[in-house]
């Protein structure tokens, strides 16, 4: 509408031009304007309903400094040709919570669909949101245009470079036990809750594990063994927070370097045979969340859930929080990573990062549990 309220300014200046000098070209000129401008007007309502734009990213996960495509793809229901369209974009790593607008020039849009690609190289760790906001749809003259809001996105996320770090586990978290809602597929255990295997009765066992519906439709006693839960003996508290500073490549920089710290524990511990839990302060829930990584698929999943969550600092102490809300769990160990960068076990200090050297201390680092 900006372009439409400049062209009422003008063809007003124009009749007051035409007044003072009392010149009816001038007037005609103004006339002129104004039929362009109502034509404009019209045509533009009839178009912008027959446009419509979507975002797209073709992957999902990204290497830093490694080129993404983003696909810009608008669609053109009349036979009449947009010559000139403008995209309005906000982007930006939402793992560090800034996000910032752009206009786009696209490429004209014949009847059908069009697609124009932009490529762009994520450079840090992080979510990259890409935002199409609105749409700026022109006239054939490219002089005036109506905004169309559209509201789709697309994201992909840059994922750290995984090292191992030295972890030693101890047999009291190999065996320990607890409630879980994962049971061990190879060894019996003592939860009579999940049944592990049926098999035939052998001299020793107990009269109470004999499954007396199954030997009765097989003509010989059958022994139920139980299931051994697979608990938690550690988990890993992500104590994130933003540092306030205005050296905004700074804050990026540490912020890469606390999902790379946290990254790293958590492959070591499951590469360790560890399984744990991870949590953290949720923005989406306005709670703490936590999930139980044992396997590639979880520490991925983990990954995801975090960069795409952890977008506000928690109210209070996180530990606090957990505690309160598990307060019915009792780990061997706790650890956390907290906002100056410092890893705790059990309330000691096991590990401090600075600013510099802190791969260096990250390779060093050994994590007995």
């Amino acid at each position: 509408m900006i372009s439409f309220l400049l062209g009422i300014v003008v063809i007003l200046v124009t009749f007051y031009i035409a007044l003072i000098y009392a010149s009816t070209a001038i007037g005609l000129l103004g006339f002129a304007e104004g039929v362009l401008l109502v034509l404009a007007f019209v045509f533009l309502l009839f178009r912008r309903n027959k446009i419509s734009a979507a975002i797209q990213i073709p992957i999902a996960v990204a290497d830093p400094g490694k080129r993404v495509s983003v696909f810009l793809t608008t669609e053109n229901k009349s036979r009449i040709p947009c010559m000139k369209i403008r995209y309005y974009i906000r982007y930006g790593n939402t793992f560090v919570g800034r996000l910032h607008g752009k206009w786009l020039s696209g490429e004209p849009v014949y009847y059908g669909k069009e697609t124009y690609e932009k490529s762009v190289i994520p450079g840090n760790v992080g979510n990259y949101l890409f935002f199409l906001e609105k749409i700026r749809i022109y006239d054939m003259t490219g002089l005036f245009f109506l905004t169309r809001k559209v509201k789709k996105s697309a994201c992909v996320q840059v994922l750290p470079q995984l090292d191992n770090i030295q972890v030693r586990v101890t047999e009291r978290v190999r065996n320990f036990y607890g409630d879980a809602d994962v049971y061990d597929d190879f060894h019996p255990g003592e939860d009579s809750s999940q049944i592990f295997d049926v098999r035939e009765y052998r001299a020793g066992d107990k009269m109470q594990r004999i499954h007396w519906k199954l030997s009765a439709k097989s003509d010989e006693l059958l022994v139920r063994e139980d299931s051994q839960p697979l608990a938690c003996a550690v988990v890993f508290l992500l104590d994130y927070r933003r540092i306030p500073h205005r050296n905004q490549h700074l804050q990026v920089k540490r912020a890469e370097q606390f999902i790379t710290i946290a990254a790293d524990i958590v492959l070591s511990l499951m590469d360790a045979g560890c399984p744990h839990f991870v949590a953290w302060y949720s923005s989406s829930r306005q709670d703490v969340v936590r999930l139980r990584v044992d396997d590639e698929e979880s520490m991925y999943q983990f990954l995801t859930f975090f960069l795409e969550d952890c977008t506000a600092d928690a109210p209070i102490s996180l530990k606090q929080m957990y505690e309160e809300k598990y307060r019915y769990d009792r780990p061997v160990y706790q650890i956390m990573l907290g906002e100056n960068f410092v890893l705790m076990q059990n309330g000691q200090e096991i590990g401090r990062f600075g600013t510099k050297g802190w791969k260096d201390t990250l390779r060093q680092l050994e994590i007995v549990v």
